[in-house]
């Protein structure tokens, strides 16, 4: 484990991490595996991983991780509010109130968080940290403790995606408020997921899985000639198992559950989704979503950003807003003796592929 300055997101991990089945449940198919490779290591505080089926010729296990490790540290640096020397981190303590250049590396993510703000009127929000670090899950102390109103009052009034605002050309940011604070941990995973995927497309990789922790892309087939397939875990902390197996190729995939990162305060459990609206962890029966995309441009940034949006506005207005986008989500709801699902209709097209 790397040591927290170079973390990205929170001291508990912050997402499922989704097992990658290499078959689908097809193992004993009879054929013969292709060649693959397959790296794994620890990175943002959590774990990525690649495989390789039918890799390019040249390319072997240890090239493999120097170029993925070499793109993750790069993450890190312009992403981390975990360490101190990361662009984010250096624009979180510049007190301006003028318009403040970014690089071409941070802007994009930055653009993303506030489209993903705008389309779910708030519920995202990347100046959401006040609140994040307050109740314990950003860099710094933990207490495990309940904030106090006042406290939380004090936050809410830091926090407002309207905030920000946004300049292309130049490439730049402004901020009504010098005390705004960035925080973009909700779509690192996915960052990192769609810069592996761009690199490994570049060196000839057509047939590749790259994961950090819940979110990942995925092109191609596995060693086998199949569908890459992706166990979605049961939502439940006290095990590790399977809910349902996806297969899935050009996809990116991401999952975001309450059930990893939370604490427990007076018999009462609050986890790492914030309700930018409230100040507060949310309440609900929704315990993880899982959204499926199109592979494409910053696709796994989008889809983990999305995963994490849908938990915050819940089952209700989640599946709302999944069904008028077009998403493909898959909702996973605590029920007394079990669990249940919801799907939506693009989901429900992706699961018979």
């Amino acid at each position: 484990m790397k040591k927290p300055a170079m973390r990205l997101l929170p001291r508990r991990v912050r997402a499922a991490w989704l097992a990658l089945v290499a078959c689908a449940g097809l193992i004993a198919c009879g054929a013969a595996p292709d060649p693959q490779l397959e790296v794994t290591g620890p990175t943002m505080g959590t774990y990525y991983a690649v495989k390789v089926a039918r890799p390019p010729a040249g390319l072997t296990a240890d090239t493999l991780r120097a170029g993925v490790e070499r793109l993750l540290s790069g993450v890190i640096a312009t992403l981390s509010t975990y360490d101190p020397a990361s662009e984010l981190s250096r624009l979180n303590r510049n007190p301006s109130t003028d318009w403040v250049p970014v690089s071409a590396a941070l802007y994009p993510v930055l653009a993303q968080g506030q489209r993903l703000s705008a389309v779910s009127e708030g519920a995202f929000d990347i100046t959401v940290g006040p609140l994040v670090n307050l109740w314990g899950f950003g860099p710094g102390a933990h207490s495990d403790a309940v904030p106090a109103p006042e406290l939380i009052q004090a936050a809410r009034e830091r926090v407002g995606y309207g905030k920000l605002e946004l300049r292309t050309e130049p490439a730049a940011i402004r901020r009504q408020r010098g005390d705004l604070y960035i925080d973009l941990s909700a779509m690192g995973e996915g960052e990192g997921a769609d810069q592996m995927a761009a690199w490994l497309e570049s060196i000839g990789a057509t047939d590749y899985m790259a994961a950090v922790a819940g979110t990942l892309r995925v092109r191609g087939k596995n060693a086998l000639g199949r569908p890459w397939g992706i166990a979605i875990e049961v939502p439940d902390p006290e095990q590790r198992s399977v809910q349902r197996i996806l297969p899935v190729t050009d996809r990116a995939v991401s999952t975001s559950g309450d059930y990893r990162n939370f604490f427990k305060a007076g018999g009462k459990r609050y986890s790492h989704h914030i309700d930018p609206h409230t100040g507060t962890p949310v309440e609900q029966s929704l315990a993880s979503v899982t959204v499926v995309l199109p592979a494409g441009t910053d696709s796994a940034r989008r889809a983990d950003g999305l995963a994490t949006t849908l938990m915050v506005m819940g089952e209700a207005r989640g599946l709302a807003l999944a069904e008028a986008q077009g998403l493909g989500a898959y909702f996973i709801l605590r029920e007394e003796g079990g669990f249940r699902e919801l799907t939506t209709t693009a989901f429900k097209r992706i699961a018979v592929e």
